[in-house]
C-alpha cells in the first residue's frame, strides 16, 4: 500500500496532469508595455512585463532537485515598425519553480518576468508569445505601441504603471507592477510615472485624477514637484480603491510649469479577478451551490425574474459567507470556487462534470484530504481510494466499479454537511 501526504502531489506525479485547464475566459498570461525616457541616444525605454499564473503552467519534479518542481517556458518577443519590418527579436528561455504543486497555492501564486528594449520613436507592434515545452502549447498576444520621443517637448510624462504591492527598506522602495492593468483584487494600489522636466522650471505642479465610466472623477491628488535641476522627477501615488465599482478607468495626469503643461491619459479596470468562473452561465453557478446552500437558499436565487436579479441574489448569498465584509475579496466565495475548478480538472469523466461527482463533492465540502492511499491495481479488488481527513477523524473510501474512473463513495455522506470556509 503506498500513501503520500498531499492529494494534490500525489495525483500530480502519478497522472502528470495539466494545470493550465480554467472555466472562466481569460488569457494565458498577462502583460503590459509601458514608455520611459531613455538617456541612450535618440531611444526611449520600453518595460515589457509579462505576469504568468501558476494556476496555468504544467509542472514536473525537478530532476535536480526532488523536492522542487519545475515548468519550462520559452518566451519570444518580436516588434515591428509601421513598415512591418522586424526590428527586434529575442527569445528568453525561463524557469518556473515551486516547491508546492497544491492547487489552493498555485491559483493565487503568479510569476513575474520583466524585458527592457530601446526602441527610437515611432510607431510599433509587439508580438509576445509564450511557449510552454512540456505541453508543446503556444500562447500569443499582440499590441501596437506609440513609442514617445520624450525629449520633444520640455514637460513630458511617461506611460503610467499600476502597482500591486509596495514595500520600504529605509529608503529604498520596492514596487511589484500589475500588467493586468486590474485592481479589482486590490483595496489598496499605487500610480507609477517620471514626470521629465526640460524646461528649467524649478516647480511643477502635477495634478492626477481618476474618471469612472461615467466619466466622473471619483478620485484627485496633487503633487508638488521640486525640480531644481532634475530631468527625471517620479510621482507615486497610493490609491484606496475599496469603494470602486466595477468597470473601466481613465487616469489623467496634467503636470504644469510656469508657461508649459504636459498631459497623459491611460486605463485601468477593476473588476473581481478572483471569481474564477465565467457569470454568463449563471443558472450553473446557481447549480454548483449545492453544497453551499439550502435548498431554500437556492430557490430562492432561481426564481430571480432575470439573469441580473439571479446573479444579484447569488451574490448577496456570498455576502452573507464572506469572513472580511469590509475589503473586495470574498475568501469564502473564492475558495468555494477554486474547489469547483480543482473538481473539474481532477475528477470530470466522460459524462460527469468533476463537481458533480462523489470525489468532487467531498473535495468541494472539505478540500485537500490529509493523507490519500490509492489501489489502482490489487489483485482481486477494484480500483479504490482512501481518503483521510485528520482532522475531522473521518475516512472516506471510493471505489471504480465500472473500470473508468467512475469512482462512488461506499458509505454515501448521510450527514449534512456544507462548505464551511
Amino acid at each position: 500500500m503506498k500513501i503520500l501526504s498531499g492529494f494534490i502531489l500525489l495525483t500530480v506525479l502519478l497522472t502528470d496532469i495539466s494545470l493550465g485547464q480554467q472555466t472562466r475566459e481569460k488569457q494565458f498570461f498577462n502583460y503590459d508595455i509601458l514608455n520611459f525616457y531613455s538617456d541612450e541616444g535618440t531611444n526611449s525605454r520600453i518595460d515589457v512585463y509579462i505576469s504568468v499564473p501558476l494556476m496555468n503552467l504544467e509542472f514536473k519534479r525537478s530532476k535536480s532537485d526532488k523536492s522542487s518542481y519545475i515548468s519550462k517556458l520559452d518566451i519570444n518577443i518580436d516588434i515591428f515598425d509601421d513598415k512591418g519590418q522586424k526590428v527586434f527579436s529575442n527569445v528568453s528561455k525561463e524557469e518556473v519553480i515551486t516547491k508546492t504543486v497544491k492547487q489552493e497555492y498555485l491559483s493565487v501564486s503568479s510569476q513575474l518576468f520583466t524585458k527592457n528594449i530601446f526602441l527610437k520613436p515611432g510607431k510599433y507592434k509587439f508580438d509576445i508569445s509564450l511557449f510552454e515545452l512540456s505541453t508543446k502549447k503556444k500562447y500569443e498576444e499582440s499590441r501596437s505601441v506609440d513609442v514617445e520621443d520624450f525629449r520633444a517637448n520640455p514637460l513630458s510624462i511617461s506611460d503610467v504603471m499600476i502597482v500591486s504591492k509596495m514595500s520600504l527598506e529605509g529608503s529604498k522602495r520596492t514596487i511589484t507592477p500589475e500588467p493586468s492593468r486590474n485592481t479589482g483584487g486590490l483595496d489598496t494600489f499605487y500610480l507609477f510615472c517620471y514626470v521629465y522636466n526640460f524646461s528649467g522650471d524649478k516647480q511643477i505642479t502635477v495634478d492626477i485624477s481618476i474618471l469612472n465610466p461615467e466619466s466622473n472623477e471619483i478620485f484627485s491628488k496633487r503633487e508638488m514637484i521640486n525640480s531644481s535641476g532634475n530631468l527625471q522627477n517620479q510621482i507615486f501615488v497610493t490609491v484606496p480603491a475599496n469603494d470602486f465599482p466595477y468597470g473601466k478607468f481613465t487616469i489623467d495626469l496634467k503636470a504644469s510649469g510656469e508657461n508649459i503643461t504636459a498631459t497623459s491619459k491611460s486605463q485601468f479596470e477593476n473588476y473581481n479577478p478572483d471569481l474564477p468562473f465565467s457569470t454568463d452561465n449563471i443558472d450553473e453557478l446557481i447549480d454548483q451551490l449545492q453544497y453551499a446552500a439550502s435548498d431554500d437558499e437556492i430557490k430562492y436565487i432561481r426564481k430571480g425574474k432575470d439573469e441580473a436579479e439571479k446573479l444579484k441574489r447569488f451574490l448577496d448569498f456570498w455576502k452573507k459567507q464572506d469572513p472580511s465584509p469590509n475589503t473586495k475579496k470574498n475568501e469564502a466565495m473564492n475558495d468555494y470556487y477554486r474547489r469547483v475548478i480543482i473538481a473539474n480538472k481532477l475528477f470530470s469523466t466522460k459524462y460527469t462534470k468533476g463537481w458533480r461527482t462523489d470525489m468532487g463533492m467531498v473535495y468541494i465540502i472539505f478540500g485537500e484530504p490529509s493523507n490519500v492511499s490509492r489501489h489502482p491495481y490489487e489483485m482481486d479488488s477494484k480500483p479504490y481510494e482512501i481518503w483521510d481527513y485528520y482532522n475531522l477523524n473521518r475516512s472516506f473510501v471510493f471505489v471504480d466499479n465500472s473500470g473508468f474512473g467512475d469512482y462512488k463513495l461506499v458509505t454515501p455522506i448521510w450527514e449534512i454537511y456544507r462548505f464551511n470556509y
